[in-house]
């Protein structure tokens, strides 16, 4: 496979000397590959010498993004108080008692995907290490256990349950408070283009999930970095997620740990909108029909139906927003200042095409099953318990 090294010995001081085989054209490089290898030299299978990895465009420290710069405080403290600013700003906006719907989002969020970051981990690993690639997901999980041993399955936990709190408050709040407003929009856009067409619920939910999965991207999108840099590169995975990120804004500057928003948007807005609106329309549909029937919505109902429903999104969620989590990987795992454009070039002509966005999507499909259906699941419960009625209602 590629980026392999030729041998690996037994501790990192063995493995620093010895070159890496590359075949020629390969220009994507595991970092867990090439990490302890910054002091040899690259060599392809032609036998030219090569320079060290960060002359490939790989992995290059530089010190451009120095925290202490008058600059980078600047823009920090500048991202910290625009963040507070919006929170207080979307409270107070939103009406009286929807603090609940970003409470149970929060919640729902944050859980099912602490839950899942094994899974999330040999996911990441798989788009990101050419030698993991070709492995299903049990023989990728046995080769990260066997390098990093067991704990390198919860490589990134700290971020993933932070941000995807705040990232869930965000998206399922934005969610539910938009839909009075976007239900008026698009009945005055039917009226005012005298299209009838265009007042449709469905349309309005879309637009509903476009805002709030844009929203949702921009909160979540620094945490997102950080993971997986984590789970993608050894050096970070040894450290604590705060070391970490200071490591990161010292050498790449605040835009490391936000050169992913657009994938992350290609990611998310599909995502939001295959999953909130699928959730919303399969619950109503569902709940419709069995009272058609005649069937009394009993405590079982309103767990059978969430539970069909949440699983139904889940697959559809995965399939829209996996060319986007694919970009997201590749974009956050690599240091220096390609894009994300560039890098969805480099994925079409490398890998197969339209294929090659759907690296690792097997493990990612039980890894969406598992944290959509879970994640909604609670936030259907957390709502009925605070007071809202369930979703479908």
């Amino acid at each position: 496979p590629r980026g392999i090294p030729a041998f690996q010995g037994e501790s990192n001081d063995d493995v620093k000397s010895v070159p890496i085989i590359l075949n020629d054209g390969v220009d994507i490089v595991s970092s867990h590959a090439i990490r302890p290898l910054m002091d040899g030299h690259l060599q392809h299978s032609n036998g030219l010498d090569e320079a060290s990895p960060s002359q490939h465009g790989l992995l290059s420290h530089s010190d451009e993004g120095d925290l202490n710069g008058p600059n980078e405080r600047v823009l920090l403290a500048g991202a910290v108080v625009s963040f507070i600013l919006a929170v207080i700003s979307v409270l107070k906006l939103s009406p009286s008692g929807c603090w609940r719907y970003y409470l149970a989002g929060g919640i729902c969020a944050s859980t099912s995907h602490a839950l899942t970051t094994p899974i999330d981990v040999v996911k990441t690993r798989q788009q990101v290490d050419p030698w993991l690639e070709e492995k299903s997901m049990f023989e990728a999980t046995l080769a990260i256990i066997k390098e990093g041993g067991p704990l390198a399955l919860l490589a990134g936990l700290g971020p993933t349950a932070l941000g995807y709190l705040i990232e869930g408050s965000v998206k399922f709040g934005t969610y539910e408070v938009t839909k009075p407003a976007t239900l008026r929009f698009v009945a005055s856009m039917a009226s005012f283009l005298s299209l009838p067409a265009l007042d449709s619920k469905i349309l309005s939910l879309v637009i509903c999930g476009i805002i709030s999965g844009t929203a949702a991207s921009v909160m979540l999108s620094p945490m997102e970095a950080l993971r997986i840099r984590i789970v993608s590169d050894a050096e970070f995975s040894e450290m604590s997620s705060l070391k970490a990120a200071i490591t990161m804004l010292k050498r790449e500057g605040i835009r490391s740990l936000t050169k992913g928003l657009p994938a992350m948007m290609f990611k998310q807005v599909p995502y939001t909108i295959t999953k909130n609106v699928s959730f919303d329309l399969f619950t109503t549909s569902l709940y419709s029909l069995w009272r058609e029937m005649g069937y009394a919505i009993t405590a079982n109902v309103k767990f059978a139906i969430p539970l069909v429903s949440a699983m139904s999104a889940a697959v559809l969620s995965c399939v829209s927003s996996h060319p986007g989590d694919m970009l997201l990987s590749l974009v956050n795992a690599h240091e220096g200042s390609k894009r994300t454009r560039d890098f969805a070039k480099d994925i079409w002509k490398g890998r197969s095409g339209v294929g090659g966005f759907f690296v690792g999507i097997r493990p990612r499909f039980l890894h969406v099953l598992v944290i959509v259906t879970v994640q909604l699941l609670i936030y259907d419960f957390i709502k009925r318990l605070v007071g809202i009625a369930a979703t479908g209602m």
